[in-house]
């Protein structure tokens, strides 16, 4: 076995100040309703979001998604990225009575690996091989094929350990999904299907002087308008998120105020390159030159956000920025490689998009910027359940109807490898996984794959910036831009806001 090398990540800086004289209750609007309270099973941000005030992971992630401990305090690895050795954290109760320690780790592991289990996040743990209790504060996790990412996978927000006597007590998922025990700051108190979901301060937190909030209730509210409406009626004390045609609404209440951080949800145009003009570099680099992703974000987001400059957002480790080519507004420039590629006399393409108001918003824009230079555009919105059938679902990629696809990929690992690899690389076409250009460069798979070779920071850096300059030069998407985050808040709560990701942080809330 080569020798494990030493990595420790910085401290937590979660310790706040004393604990406030008097604790009050927060109320929260959403724009859903959650799927249940078990991460194992959950593949939506906001059910992650609710749930993260029960469980924790072995490590997470700050608001600029970089690694930090959490139940875990620091790791070593082989250079190949095939052994972890975890040392785990003292002094934690899960919140039926009974101690964190390594063998609750273990059973956790276990159940995320076993791909026996039918859960919906199974798939992503598939690497690990054994889970070993070395003692009671330390494991060591063997996986059957380096993978560089491994860390940045345990602090997804799926990588939550609940109590192991949960799990024996509550084997059926039907169960379990009802009754979450975990080391976080809040206990699960009811959820009231379309109503409510309630949580409550966990009095043996080990993070001494939190929660300051006796109680935090989530209420689903899908109409955008009514949302803003109860947070000006001080009804509820947040808004998440806060829809981005209501950002002056909320700006010019002297009581309320926004607040924003950077996202790493990045947009994009999906370019069907099983259809012969997209076959074309020179069609799909048009597209890209066509769009001004400036007025693009103003339409969609109010203008807060980042345009792109690579295939994955600023905020994903080993982003490198793009320059070449310079894909800034040159309808002109469109147009000339239009006419190269013979299609100086117009094409006519399928849009699909989500049928939400925000969505359609910005398709009809991109409809509007590609019809300046030729490209006529028949917008198709669809409901999701017939998104998903008609295009996630095709087996043969002969068959995928649409044109341009407008959609968005968030990568809750916060690393390259999962922003590039289930948008990019030849193993990941619909329906496998996620790319629906059906791109596929064998220089981008072997840059991908050369990523999660080695735990070496370096190298899976010099990897993925081979991947992104092969992707932005092949423009199998258009790359569009990543907003950022917006929750509408009263101005005397603190220690709310979305993590880059778009998930909700509400551990530390407190009202000033």
């Amino acid at each position: 076995m080569k020798p494990l090398f030493r990595r420790s990540v910085l401290a937590l800086g979660l310790f706040g100040l004393a604990l406030s004289a008097a604790a009050q209750d927060l109320h929260i609007s959403m724009y859903a309703d959650i799927t249940g309270m078990d991460p194992h099973d959950t593949t939506d941000t906001l059910s992650y979001s609710i749930q993260s005030g029960v469980f924790e992971r072995l490590f997470q992630f700050d608001n600029k998604m970089k690694v930090l401990p959490m139940l875990a305090t620091a790791y070593t690895s082989n250079d190949n990225a095939t052994e972890f050795i975890l040392t785990l954290r003292h002094d934690v109760t899960f919140q039926d009575g009974t101690a964190f320690d390594a063998q609750a780790v273990k059973d956790n592991l276990d159940r995320l690996a076993d791909q026996t289990k039918g859960l919906k996040r199974n798939s992503l743990f598939k690497v690990i091989k054994t889970v070993t209790v070395m003692a009671p504060d330390q494991i060591k996790i063997t996986l059957n094929q380096p993978f560089g990412a491994f860390i940045n996978t345990l602090a997804h927000p799926s990588a939550v350990i609940h109590s192991a006597q949960s799990l024996k007590q509550y084997p059926e998922e039907s169960l379990l999904r009802s009754h979450p025990v975990g080391t976080g700051p809040f206990t699960f108190a009811e959820w009231q299907q379309g109503k409510e979901v309630k949580l409550v301060k966990y009095a043996n937190y080990w993070q001494k002087g939190w929660p300051k909030v006796d109680s935090i209730t989530f209420f689903p509210t899908p109409e955008d308008s009514t949302q803003v409406a109860k947070l000006k009626a001080g009804e509820v004390d947040a808004v998440y998120p806060l829809p981005s045609d209501l950002v002056d609404t909320v700006k010019n209440d002297p009581n309320l105020e926004i607040q924003r951080d950077a996202g790493i949800y990045l947009y994009y145009l999906a370019l069907n390159t099983q259809h012969k003009p997209l076959q074309d570099l020179r069609v799909r680099q048009a597209i890209n030159y066509a769009i001004n992703r400036d007025i693009w974000l103003k339409v969609g987001f109010a203008g807060m956000g980042t345009p792109a400059d690579s295939a994955m957002s600023p905020n994903v480790q080993f982003h490198q920025k793009q320059i070449a080519p310079d894909y800034v507004y040159n309808p002109e420039q469109a147009k000339a490689l239009l006419k190269a590629a013979g299609y100086d006399h117009g094409l006519t393409m399928q849009l699909w998009v989500a049928n939400k108001t925000s969505s359609v918003r910005s398709a009809q824009f991109l409809k509007q910027q590609l019809g300046a230079v030729g490209i006529l555009v028949k917008v198709v919105p669809m409901d999701s359940g017939t998104r998903d059938a008609k295009l996630w679902s095709v087996k043969d990629p002969a068959k995928a109807e649409f044109d341009m696809y407008f959609g968005g990929w968030s990568p809750s690992t916060g690393d390259a490898d999962w922003a590039l690899r289930p948008l990019f690389a030849s193993e990941s076409w619909v329906p496998t996984a996620y790319n629906v250009s059906y791109y596929s460069n064998p220089a981008v798979d072997q840059a991908i794959m050369a990523g999660l070779q080695t735990a070496d920071p370096a190298r899976r850096a010099k990897a993925y910036a081979q991947a992104q300059t092969l992707i932005w030069h092949d423009a199998p998407i258009v790359f569009l831009g990543s907003p950022d985050n917006l929750v509408g808040k009263k101005k005397n709560l603190s220690g709310v806001y979305m993590l880059a990701d778009g998930s909700l942080v509400f551990d530390q809330a407190e009202f000033k």
